[in-house]
C-alpha cells in the first residue's frame, strides 16, 4: 500500500520551472495525496498559490497516459466548480506536457490534527460543529460527482474565523471510477479507509463511494471526541484487520454523537446514513443549547478510572481520581539520602498523603505506603532489532529488558507488567489516552515534544546517532548521492525526528513516511517501489543491515546523538520521580562491577554493534 499517494515529481520539476507559462514553482511544501505539492507564484496576478500534479508521469503507455490526462482534467475541473465555503478554493486547472496541475489557494492555517495534538479531544458539540461544516463541504464535493477518498484531521483546516475547510483532493476520483495505480495498490490512509475498500485486488478493485467518504468522517468524529482513533495497530496489516473485523470500540465521551458515529462506522456501506441524514443528526447536536461546550472532565494518566455510568452529557460528573502513582517528594528525598533501597519503599499500603506531613517530627520514619503496583503497561516497538522486536506476541530486546528492570525497581512483579506494541505515530496517543503507562520506544527527548505531546521524559537511557539503510545494489556512499538521485525516496516513520532532519539535509522532497519502520523496510526490500533508503537510529540500521544482509547495507552514522527517554503522561510528576530513581539504580554501579544497564546492553546490542557497552548515560532529564 502507498498511503502517501502515487505521484512523483517529474525529472524537470524543480524551483523556477514555470507551469503553463504562468505558475513559477518556488519550493516544495511536501508530499501528500498523489504527489509533490509546490508553493508557486502566479506571475499573472502576483500571488502565492499551491500547485499539485495529479498524474504519475511516464507510468503507462501513451494511450493510457492520454486517458488519464483526460480524466484528471475532467475531475480537476469538477472540483474547481464546487465553490463551497467549506472546501478549499481551486483557482485553475492547467495542462503542461503530459501532466495535469491543479492550482489551489495557498493556506497556512492550523489543521484539525494540530488542534487535536494540542487539546487531545473535543466536546461533543464542538466536534459536531466541525463535523457539520466538513460534511457540508463533502456533500458539495459529492454533488459535483467527485469522491474525496482521504478525509482525515490532517486534511481539515481552519480559517482565521474558525471555519472548517476540507482540502487535499490529490487522490480524489469520480464516483464509481476505478483508481488506476502502478500496481493496483490501496490508496488512502489506513486508519480512515472503509472496510469495503480493503478487499482491493486487480480482479476486484472495489471502487470508492460516497459511503466510504462518510466512513472516514465517522472515524474523524470518533477521534475528536474520544481522543484516539477507533481502529489502530502496529502495522498497516493490523489496522486493516481491525477495520474489517473489529467492532467499534465503546465510546465513553461521545454523548449525543455516539449514535451517529456508530451508524457511520457500520461495516456494510449500505447500512450507513447518507449525507442528508448525517446532517440532520449533527445539526441536532449543535442546536442543543443544554449540551456543554467543554469536554466532560476526563481523568488522565495510567489509573484512568471509568466515569460514573451512565454519564449525563448535560451535567458531566467529575470522577474522583485515585492516583496510584502518588510518591511524595519528601519520601523520595529521605529514602535516597538515607541510602534506603527504592524497591523496599514500594508495594506497601497506607496513607501516602500523611507521609509528607510537616506536623510530624523530622526524625519520623517515612511512610512505607508509597505505591501499590496492580499493573504496569509499557509501550514498546515491535520492529527494531536489538532494541525491541515482537515475535508471536512476545517482546524482547534492550528496551524491553530495561522496562522490566524499571518495573522491578517500582515494585512491580513480573506478572503485573504487560507490553503493548506502539508506533512512532501512535505512542503519544497511547500515553495520553491511558492505554499505556510508560513508553520505551526510541522516543527522542525534546522540550518541544514535552510541550506539544504533553508528555514528560526520564533519562536518557540511550544515545543514538542518525543512520541510513540503503539497497545494497545502489551506489550510495552518503546523503549527497541520495540528493543527486532525485527519483529515489527516503522512508521514515511518521512523526519521527527524521522528517525534519531529512528536510534539513535537502531531502524533504524525496521523503515519504509510513506508520512504522517495518513498512519502510518492506518497501525498501520491494524492487517495485521507489524507496531506496530508510532513515532511523544507527543501532536499528545496524540490526536491519545484519537481518537483511543480502539486500541492504548501512551507510556511516551521522549527526548529533538523539537522546532517547522513557516517556509518561506529563500529569504524573510522581511517576517521573519514581522512574528517575529506578534509572539511577539501573545505571549505577559498584567499583569493579558492571551496571545492570551495561549487562542489558551487552546481551542485546553488542552482537549488533560489535562493541561492548559504552559509558552509562547521564540522566539529564531526571
Amino acid at each position: 500500500m502507498r498511503s502517501e499517494g502515487m505521484t512523483d515529481s517529474g525529472p524537470d520539476d524543480g524551483p523556477d520551472r514555470v507551469i503553463a507559462g504562468r505558475y513559477r514553482l518556488q519550493h516544495q511544501l511536501g508530499r501528500g495525496g498523489m504527489g509533490v505539492v509546490w508553493e508557486a507564484l502566479d506571475t499573472s496576478l502576483d500571488r502565492k498559490v499551491a500547485v499539485k500534479g495529479l498524474l504519475y508521469p511516464g507510468a503507462a503507455s501513451a494511450d493510457a497516459q492520454a486517458k488519464w490526462v483526460s480524466r484528471a482534467r475532467r475531475e480537476a475541473q469538477a472540483i474547481a466548480r464546487i465553490g463551497h465555503q467549506n472546501v478549499v478554493a481551486v483557482h485553475d486547472v492547467v495542462e503542461d506536457g503530459n501532466q495535469v496541475w491543479i492550482v489551489m489557494e495557498l493556506l497556512n492555517s492550523r489543521s484539525l490534527a494540530d488542534l487535536l495534538r494540542e487539546q487531545q479531544y473535543l466536546s461533543a458539540p464542538h466536534a459536531a460543529r466541525i463535523g457539520l461544516q466538513v460534511l457540508r463541504g463533502l456533500a458539495a464535493v459529492h454533488e459535483a460527482g467527485v469522491l474525496h477518498r482521504d478525509v482525515k484531521p490532517h486534511n481539515i483546516l481552519f480559517r482565521p474565523d474558525g471555519r472548517a475547510l476540507l482540502m487535499d483532493f490529490g487522490i480524489a476520483t469520480f464516483e464509481g471510477a476505478t483508481q488506476l495505480t502502478r500496481s493496483h495498490e490501496i490508496i488512502g490512509t489506513p486508519q480512515y479507509l472503509a472496510p469495503e475498500l480493503l478487499g482491493h485486488t486487480p480482479a476486484d478493485p472495489r471502487p470508492a463511494s460516497t459511503a466510504s467518504d462518510l466512513w472516514a468522517l465517522g472515524v474523524t468524529l470518533y477521534e475528536m471526541v474520544e481522543g484516539r482513533r477507533p481502529f489502530d495497530g502496529a502495522t498497516s496489516f493490523e489496522v486493516f484487520i481491525a477495520v474489517r473485523e473489529s467492532p467499534v470500540p465503546p465510546m465513553k465521551y461521545a454523548g449525543p454523537l455516539a449514535g451517529l458515529i456508530t451508524a457511520l462506522l457500520q461495516k456494510d456501506p449500505d447500512q450507513r446514513p447518507d449525507a442528508a441524514e448525517a446532517d440532520r443528526m449533527l445539526q441536532a447536536v449543535t442546536e442543543d443549547a443544554a449540551a456543554p461546550d467543554t469536554p466532560p472532565v476526563r481523568p488522565v494518566g495510567p489509573d484512568r478510572p471509568k466515569p460514573p455510568e451512565p454519564v449525563d452529557p448535560i451535567d458531566p460528573v467529575k470522577p474522583k481520581r485515585r492516583n496510584r502513582w502518588k510518591i511524595p517528594a519528601a519520601v523520595v528525598c529521605v529514602a535516597l539520602l538515607a541510602g534506603v533501597a527504592w524497591s523496599s519503599l514500594l508495594g506497601l499500603e497506607g496513607d501516602s498523603e500523611a507521609a509528607g506531613s510537616s506536623e510530624e517530627p523530622p526524625s519520623r520514619e517515612p511512610s512505607r505506603t508509597v505505591y501499590h503496583c496492580d499493573r504496569l503497561r509499557v509501550g514498546v516497538k515491535g520492529d527494531q532489532p536489538g532494541l525491541s522486536v515482537e515475535v508471536k506476541g512476545t517482546h524482547r530486546g534492550f528496551e524491553v529488558d530495561l522496562a522490566k528492570e524499571i518495573a522491578r525497581e517500582l515494585g512491580c512483579k513480573e506478572d503485573q507488567v504487560t507490553f503493548q506494541t506502539v508506533t512512532t505515530d501512535n505512542r503519544n496517543g497511547y500515553l495520553t489516552t491511558g492505554k499505556v503507562d510508560l513508553v520505551l520506544a526510541t522516543y527522542s527527548i525534546s522540550e518541544e515534544r514535552e510541550r506539544t505531546d504533553k508528555v514528560k521524559f526520564a533519562g536518557p537511557y540511550f544515545e543514538a546517532l542518525k543512520g541510513l539503510l540503503v539497497r545494497k545494489k545502489r551506489p550510495y556512499g552518503d546523503l549527497s548521492d541520495l540528493r543527486r538521485d532525485s527519483e529515489a525516496e527516503v522512508c521514515t516513520a511518521e512523526g519521527s525526528v527524521y522528517e525534519e532532519w531529512l528536510k534539513e539535509e535537502g531531502l524533504g522532497g524525496q521523503t515519504v513516511t509510513r506508520d512504522g519502520y517495518d513498512d519502510c523496510v518492506r518497501d525498501l526490500l520491494d524492487p517495485g517501489t521507489d524507496v531506496y533508503a530508510v532513515a532511523t537510529d544507527d543501532v536499528i540500521v545496524d540490526g536491519l543491515a545484519r537481518k537483511y544482509a543480502a539486500k541492504t547495507r548501512a551507510l556511516p552514522s551521522r549527526g548529533e546523538p538523539e537522546h532517547l527517554g522513557v516517556a509518561m503522561d506529563a500529569a504524573h510528576q510522581d511517576l517521573h520521580e519514581g522512574v528517575c530513581a529506578a534509572l539511577k539504580a539501573i545505571v549505577g554501579k559498584s567499583p569493579g562491577k558492571t551496571s545492570r544497564w551495561a549487562e542489558i546492553y551487552n546481551e542485546h546490542l553488542q552482537p549488533i554493534t560489535g562493541q561492548p557497552a559504552p559509558r552509562e548515560p547521564e540522566l539529564t532529564s531526571c
